[in-house]
C-alpha cells in the first residue's frame, strides 16, 4: 500500500521551521512542543533561529524562560516589558546566551535588580536601544558602568528612574554622543545642566522627552534651541518653569506638545 506523506516527512528546517512555525503564536508553539518528542525537537530548532523575542501580556513562566535559555542564542531584539514576575535568575542566563542583542526593553520589570544588566554592559557590544522606564532598581553605579563599557546607544528610555543622580546622567550624555532619542520623563533631578550637556554633546538628538522635569527652565531650553539643530520633537508637559520666551526659538522646526501662547490683543480705545 502506498504510504501518504505526513507532516514530519516535510523538511524540518526548510519548510516547517522557515515557512510554517512563524505563523504560530508563542503559546501555540509551546502547545505543539508538548505533543511529542519530535514536536519538541522541531520547536527547539525554531527557537534557536529566533531573532526577536517579545513577552506576551505579563511575560513568561520560569519553565518557559528555561526553554528559551537553552535554545535562543541569536536574539537581536528582546522585549520583556511589563514582565512583572521576571527576576535576575531567569533573565541573566538568557542575556549571557545572546551577546548580539541590539534592542533590550525591560521597562516596568519590577522584580529585577541592577545586577541583571551586567551581561548587557560587558558583552552586548552592538546594543543600540535600551529601555528601562519605571525601573526603580536602576542605580547610578549601573548607569556609570554602562557609560564605561558601551559605545553605540542611540535610543534610551530612563523615564521615572528616580534612583539615578543627575551627575551620572551627565556622564551618560557625554559618553553617548550619537543619541537620537532620549526619554527623561519624570526625573525631577534633571536640571538645566543636563540640557546644556545635551546641546553640547548630543548633536544627533532628534526626539527628547522632558515631561515632568520640573526643574528645567528657559535657559536650558534656549541652549537646545540654539545648538540641537537636528531636534524634531520635544515633550515638556509639567515643565512649569519653561515659557514661550525659549520655545519660540524652535517652533518653526521642532514639534512641541505645548501650543504657542495666544497673542495679547491690543486694547481698543473709544473716544467718548
Amino acid at each position: 500500500m502506498k504510504r501518504t506523506t505526513q507532516l514530519f516527512d516535510l523538511y524540518w528546517e526548510d519548510i516547517l521551521v522557515a515557512k510554517i512555525l512563524p505563523y504560530l503564536t508563542m503559546r501555540e508553539c509551546f502547545v505543539f512542543r508538548c505533543v511529542s518528542k519530535t514536536c519538541s525537537q522541531i520547536i527547539d530548532m525554531y527557537f534557536s533561529k529566533l531573532k526577536a523575542l517579545k513577552s506576551i501580556r505579563k511575560g513568561f513562566s520560569p519553565h518557559t524562560f528555561n526553554v528559551f535559555t537553552r535554545t535562543c542564542t541569536r536574539l537581536n531584539v528582546l522585549n520583556l516589558s511589563r514582565s512583572v514576575s521576571l527576576n535576575d535568575n531567569d533573565l541573566i542566563p538568557l542575556l549571557l546566551q545572546n551577546p548580539g542583542l541590539v534592542v533590550l526593553n525591560l521597562s516596568y520589570c519590577e522584580n529585577l535588580s541592577a545586577k541583571c544588566l551586567q551581561p548587557v554592559i560587558l558583552y552586548c557590544n552592538n546594543l543600540k536601544t535600551l529601555k528601562l522606564a519605571h525601573c526603580a532598581w536602576l542605580t547610578t553605579g549601573a548607569m556609570e558602568a554602562l557609560a564605561l563599557h558601551q559605545t553605540a546607544l542611540e535610543d534610551v528610555d530612563i523615564s521615572h528612574c528616580f534612583n539615578i543622580s543627575e551627575s551620572c546622567i551627565l556622564i551618560f550624555i557625554k559618553k553617548f554622543i550619537y543619541l537620537k532619542t532620549l526619554n527623561l520623563e519624570g526625573n525631577t533631578q534633571v536640571s538645566d545642566k543636563s540640557l546644556y550637556a545635551l546641546s553640547k554633546y548630543s548633536t544627533s538628538l532628534q526626539l527628547l522627552n522632558l515631561g515632568g522635569c520640573s526643574e528645567i527652565t528657559d535657559k536650558g531650553v534656549r541652549a537646545l534651541a540654539l545648538h540641537s539643530l537636528k531636534l524634531r520633537g520635544m515633550l515638556l508637559r509639567g515643565c512649569t518653569k519653561v515659557t514661550e520666551n525659549s520655545l519660540k526659538h524652535m517652533r518653526n522646526r521642532v514639534k512641541l506638545d505645548r501650543r504657542a501662547a495666544e497673542p495679547v490683543p491690543m486694547p481698543i480705545y473709544v473716544q467718548i
